[in-house]
C-alpha cells in the first residue's frame, strides 16, 4: 500500500523527535525505501535513506517526486526543500530505513487485514476496531438517515458519544449542497458533541446508502485521514454488501429486519420470505423465540448489551439477538442450529444462570407470519414465568399457558363472578356448617373422579367418601360426567387457589 509523505513524517517524529523536515505531500503516492548510492539516478515516488555527504544541494532541490531522508549535517540550511528530511549526525542510517520500512509493513498489514475481513465472517465492530491503530479516533457506520450500524468499541468508554449510542442515531449534516462523487469525503460538526468529523457516503445505484464516519476524538483529524477514510469505506461496502440487504433507501441487517416485523404496526406478508432469503432464513425452516430480561443498569451499558448478544449468537448457531424495548429479543433458526430446542436451550442455559439473566421461549414454528405472535408468547413466559416461578433461569411457555390463560379470564370480571356457582356455594356451605365439601369435591375431581384415591388423600374411609358426594349432588347441580362442565369445576378451583 503506498502512504503518503506527510503519514511517514508524523511516525517518524515519534522516533527522531530532533529531526527536521521540509514541506511533505499528502498525496499516497510514495513507495518502499531504498538505501541512496552516489552517482545512482533516482526513481519515481520512492523513499531514499542517504548520507548528507553523498548528496549535493542542486540533488536536494531537484529529487522528482521521491522522498529524500539524509542522515548529517545540515546546519548551514535554514530551510530544508520541499520533500527533504534530515536527521541528527549519530542517526544510524540503516535504523532509520527499518523505521521507514515498519511504517510501510503497519499500513500493509492494515490494508491486508481489511481485506481478509471484508471477505470473512467477521463483523463490522471488528473491522471497525481494526482500523484504531491507523486512525487513532473512532469510526461508525449509519444508514444516511442516521441510523446507527455499528461503532467503535472505544466509543462505549467516552462519555461524550452516549447520547448517541444509547439512541442508536447519529446527526449527520453534510457542508456541501453540490452533488458529491462515491467515496468523496465531506466534513461536519456533530451537533451533539461540537466534534469535527469526516464522512464518506458509499452509494447503491447512485443513492446514498450508508456513511462511514471518523470521529474526532482521540487526537485531531489530519489531512492524510481523508484518503485513508476513502480506502476504509470501499471495505466497509465490500463488508456491508455481504450480510445486509437494501430495502426501499433503508439498509437492513437481521436484527433491524425482526426489529422492523416486531414493531411495524403491519407490515407486508408476502415480502418476508425474499427479504429473509437473504439471510438464508427460509419459510420452511424451523424457529423459536427467547426473550431475555436486562435489568435497567445493564440496558444503559450497550457493551454489556452486545456482550450478551454476541454470546448468545456464538453458543447458538442460526441465531440473531438484539435489544428491544427493555429486552433482549432472540429469534433461533433450528435448521441451522441443527440440533432440537431442546439442545439449544441446554446451550445457554448454564451462561444465563451465570449472568444473572432470566429467559422466557416460545414454541417452536414455522414461517414468518407469525413472528410477532411467538415474540408476545416469549414475552409472556418471561413475564408470567418471573412471577410464578422467581427461581428458574428458563421458563417455557407451556409452563405458564394455563395460569396465562387463568389469568385472561379474571382482566374484566372478578373470580367470583367468573367461577362456577355451585363450587361457591359448596365454600360457603363450609363456613357456615363446618363441613370440607368443597375440599372434597376438588379431591375427587383432581384424582380423576377415582374414589379409592380420593379418599386416600382425604384420610377417610370410602364409604364416609361415598356419603360426602351423595350430599354434595343434593346441595349443587352438577354432572360430573359432562366433559364441558367439569373442565369449568377445574378452572374455578384453579381461579380461586390465586386469589387465596
Amino acid at each position: 500500500m503506498r502512504i503518503s509523505m506527510q503519514i511517514l513524517a508524523d511516525r517518524l517524529r515519534q522516533n527522531y523527535p530532533e529531526c527536521r523536515l521540509g514541506k511533505m505531500s499528502e498525496d499516497m503516492n510514495l513507495k518502499r525505501p531504498l538505501f541512496y548510492q552516489n552517482g545512482t539516478e533516482f526513481r519515481k515516488n520512492k523513499v531514499y535513506i542517504a548520507r548528507a555527504d553523498d548528496l549535493t544541494l542542486e540533488q536536494l532541490a531537484e529529487h522528482g517526486d521521491n522522498l529524500i531522508l539524509a542522515v548529517g549535517d545540515f546546519s548551514e540550511m535554514d530551510i530544508l526543500p520541499d520533500g527533504v528530511g534530515c536527521f541528527p549526525q549519530e542517526a544510524n542510517p540503516e535504523v532509520l530505513f527499518n523505521t521507514t520500512q515498519r511504517a510501510f509493513d503497519a499500513y500493509d498489514a492494515w490494508d491486508e487485514r481489511m481485506q481478509s475481513m471484508a471477505l470473512s465472517e467477521s463483523t463490522l465492530k471488528s473491522l471497525l476496531d481494526a482500523s484504531y491503530r491507523i486512525f487513532h479516533n473512532p469510526l461508525m457506520v449509519s444508514t444516511t438517515e442516521g441510523f446507527m450500524v455499528d461503532y467503535s468499541s472505544l466509543m462505549d468508554t467516552l462519555p461524550e458519544f452516549q447520547e448517541i449510542l444509547s439512541h442508536n442515531q447519529v446527526s449527520v449534516i453534510s457542508c456541501s449542497e453540490e452533488n458529491q462523487e462515491p467515496f468523496a469525503v465531506q466534513h461536519y460538526q456533530d451537533p451533539v458533541t461540537k466534534r469535527n468529523n469526516l464522512f464518506v457516503e458509499i452509494y447503491d445505484k447512485n443513492r446514498n446508502s450508508y456513511r462511514v464516519i471518523l470521529v474526532e476524538a482521540s487526537r485531531k483529524l489530519k489531512l492524510y485521514d481523508e484518503y485513508l477514510l476513502q480506502h476504509l469505506a470501499k471495505y466497509v461496502q465490500q463488508m456491508l454488501e455481504r450480510y445486509t440487504v437494501v430495502q426501499e433507501d433503508i439498509s437492513y441487517t437481521l436484527d433491524r429486519l425482526l426489529s422492523n416485523i416486531l414493531t411495524e404496526e403491519s407490515i407486508e406478508a408476502d415480502s418476508l420470505e425474499s427479504r429473509f432469503e437473504n439471510f438464508q432464513w427460509k419459510e420452511s425452516h424451523s424457529y423459536f423465540c427467547m426473550n431475555i430480561h436486562v435489568s435497567t443498569v445493564d440496558r444503559q451499558n450497550l457493551t454489556v448489551v452486545r456482550f450478551i448478544c454476541n454470546r448468545i449468537e456464538s453458543l447458538m448457531k442460526g441465531s440473531c439477538a438484539f435489544l428491544l424495548h427493555e429486552n433482549i429479543v432472540v429469534y433461533v433458526n433450528l435448521n441451522d442450529y441443527g440440533k432440537s430446542l431442546e439442545e439449544a436451550l441446554e446451550s445457554v442455559k448454564q451462561f444465563l444462570k451465570d449472568s444473572y439473566l432470566k429467559a422466557g421461549i416460545s414454541y417452536s414454528f414455522t414461517g414468518f407470519r407469525s413472528l410477532k405472535q411467538y415474540y408476545i408468547q416469549s414475552r409472556i413466559a418471561l413475564e408470567e414465568g418471573m412471577k410464578r416461578y422467581p427461581l428458574r433461569w428458563i421458563n417455557r411457555f407451556e409452563d405458564i399457558a394455563l395460569d396465562y390463560l387463568l389469568g385472561k379470564c379474571t382482566e374484566v370480571l372478578e373470580p367470583e363472578v367468573v367461577c362456577s356457582r355451585a363450587v361457591l356455594d359448596l365454600k360457603k356451605y363450609d363456613q357456615e356448617h363446618k363441613t370440607d365439601y368443597y375440599l372434597t369435591l376438588k379431591t375427587y375431581i383432581t384424582c380423576q373422579m377415582n374414589a379409592v384415591q380420593a379418599a386416600k388423600k382425604l384420610f377417610i374411609h370410602r364409604s364416609t367418601f361415598l356419603y360426602r358426594m351423595a350430599h354434595i349432588k343434593e346441595l349443587v347441580q352438577i354432572d360430573l360426567e359432562d366433559p364441558d362442565q367439569l373442565l369449568y369445576l377445574l378452572m374455578t378451583y384453579r381461579l380461586l387457589e390465586k386469589t387465596e
